[in-house]
Order: C-alpha cells, then structure tokens, then sequence
C-alpha cells in the first residue's frame, strides 16, 4: 500500500472457494469481485494469509480487491487479518455477499444492520467487533419458485444457496452482477449515501418502475 489510507477501498466479496461451489448461489460475491477484475483488466490475484487479492488504482482512489479462502463462515478472519494489518478506515470496507431473503434482481447497498442469518457477514461483523459494517447484499432468490420449493416436503435452505442458478435465470443473473459492479464503483466514487440512492433497487427494472 503506498496511497494514504484513507484513499485505500477494500471490497471483499463472500463465498466458497474451489470448483465445487463455482457459480452457485452463496457465491454471487466471488462474482462481482469477478466483475469487477474484469472490469480493472485485473488477469490474476495474489495469495496471502488466507484470502486472495489484488490492487489497483482507480481514478485517485487504490482498491483492493478481496476473495477470503476460508470458506463462508470463517469469512471475517479474512477480513480481519487485512484490516488489522493495514488498518484501514472501516467505512472504507464494502463487504458483498448473497442474500436468499430478497429476490434476484435486488440489491441492497447498507452502512450497517443485522447479519439477517448470512453466516460470512456473521462473521465479519463479530471478528471486527462491528455491527456497522458497509454491504452491498445480492438478492439470490427465484421469486415465487423459491416459494414453491420451500413448501415442499425436505427442502433445505443450505442446499439451496449451495445449488446452481438455473438456465433460466442466467440472464437476469449476468444483469445483477453487472449493476453490482457499478454500485461498487458509486462506493468508491460518490460514496455510500449517493450511491444507495440509485441502487437500492430491483435492478433489472427502470429506476422509475420500482
């Protein structure tokens, strides 16, 4: 790090690490870190401790990229270790996960809350010691087909956010993950406030049909 602190922006997306959990649901973050590599023409990330990243400049601001490899729910070692070790602003943290209580398409960009039973941002929260910890959440839910599954006999909520997004959803999927990547760069640019303005939304609706 060679930028002052307060212009350094770690943006960590949760998820799983390895082929197995490739594209599945519990990992919409892995997918906008993803994106957002894309985006920076980022080719690869470096290991250290227990997480991956990757550094780069954006406009006057240095962003680093994070994916933890500790699996879900040790997500806020990861966190902590680079926080710690760089001690950076907290406000400069965005933390973006899925979240099987709102439907995909929606995105919820906070400054803080409750875990909302998400077991990585549990534990971010409780190895910072910090309730107040910026979000960007990720709708993975398939509307009223998630409904019918749940009322079926032996459905599992784990199984579900480890499964797959079906076919038909690739579409809307590859919209959200798009407009997840452009509220990140609002996060960096305009800041949370502005930036909640536009996105906490249905993004695969106009601005004006929501």
């Amino acid at each position: 790090m060679y930028k002052p602190l307060s212009s350094v922006y770690l943006i960590c997306g949760l998820g799983n690490p390895g082929a197995k959990y490739h594209n599945t649901r519990h990992n919409a973050g892995f997918m906008v870190i993803d994106k957002l590599a894309e985006f920076f023409k980022i080719e690869s990330f470096d290991i250290e401790d227990n997480y991956l990243y990757a550094v780069t400049d954006h406009n006057d601001k240095q962003v680093v990229l994070m994916k933890p490899l500790t699996y879900m729910n040790l997500s806020g070692q990861a966190v902590k270790a680079f926080y710690e070790k760089y001690e950076l602003d907290l406000n400069n943290i965005l933390i973006v996960y899925d979240d099987v209580n709102i439907d995909l398409g929606v995105l919820r960009l906070r400054p803080g809350g409750s875990d909302g039973g998400q077991n990585g941002i549990k534990s971010v929260m409780y190895e910072l010691a910090a309730g107040e910890v910026p979000r960007l959440r990720v709708g993975i839910r398939s509307g009223e087909d998630f409904e019918k599954l749940r009322a079926e006999e032996g459905f599992s909520l784990a199984d579900y956010v480890l499964s797959g997004f079906e076919e038909t959803e690739y579409e809307s999927l590859d919209k959200v993950i798009e407009a997840a990547k452009d509220a990140v760069l609002g996060f960096v640019d305009k800041g949370l406030a502005e930036t909640m303005n536009y996105y906490n939304r249905n993004v695969l609706k106009s601005p004006d049909e929501n």
